[in-house]
């Protein structure tokens, strides 16, 4: 018996250490959210669509991206950067959670054509003002379609140039905005469990392209240290 025993202490034991390096993957969860502009075509955000208030009655934590009839929405996230170190890989991963909007009936159809990533200097609140922050850096662009963007598929691009900047500059939140490129009026997809990873776990059905450090828009260092100072804000939606 002292023999099996034995022998199970060490299978139980590899399985832990198969285990870790998974659970060692998630470097920190992302904060996330959903926001909306007026519809009129203004550059600016108006209203969330989803936040941990519960706007409309949707789910929080969802990044909504596409349409809302004439409102455009933009999904974000963002990461507590705070006892974090610099690392050799990072990656921001998220997942797919709906072919389609939060709003059943008037969103829910999804659309076909890219979306890029862009990312900016967040401040680990849900500010409307997220939807036109200024953005440091384009992370990456991947394409959806219906027929082959399965719910689930699992998305990641290399950010390891950005996250290892943003600790440089002393940044307690690092933000990710996602966008449309191509809108369609109602029209929208709708994604989840945004996280930052140390591996790429893309799946089948999700092929991003390679992120483009070229295109840095404003820098880290014109923004340095200073963190932007933006008062959260809610809106009910008017009839």
């Amino acid at each position: 018996m002292t023999v099996y025993k034995s022998l199970a202490m060490i299978a139980a034991g590899g399985l832990a250490l198969v285990a870790m390096p998974a659970s060692a993957q998630t470097i920190t969860n992302g904060f996330t959210f959903a926001v909306a502009n007026d519809g009129a075509g203004s550059p600016n955000g108006n209203h969330y669509h989803s936040n941990t208030g519960g706007s409309f009655g949707n789910p929080a934590g969802k990044a909504e991206v596409g349409m809302y009839s004439t409102e455009v929405v933009r999904g974000l996230s963002e990461y507590n950067l705070t006892g974090l170190t610099s690392s050799p890989t990072a990656f921001v991963t998220f997942d797919v959670y709906k072919a389609g909007g939060l709003f059943s009936g008037v969103n829910d159809t999804p659309f076909t054509g890219p979306i890029t990533i862009y990312a900016y200097q967040g401040n680990n609140l849900e500010d409307i003002s997220d939807f036109q922050a200024a953005a440091v850096a384009t992370i990456g662009t991947f394409n959806v379609s219906p027929g082959s963007t399965p719910v689930g598929s699992i998305f990641s691009f290399d950010i390891t140039s950005v996250f290892n900047q943003a600790i440089a500059n002393n940044w307690n939140s690092l933000g990710i905005r996602l966008q449309a490129n191509s809108l369609t009026a109602s029209q929208a997809w709708t994604f989840q469990d945004f996280r930052l990873t140390s591996n790429n776990q893309t799946t089948g059905g999700a092929v991003p392209e390679p992120a483009t450090w070229a295109m840095m828009l404003l820098g880290f260092g014109a923004i340095g240290g200073t963190l932007r100072r933006r008062s959260v804000t809610t809106r009910v939606r008017y009839a």
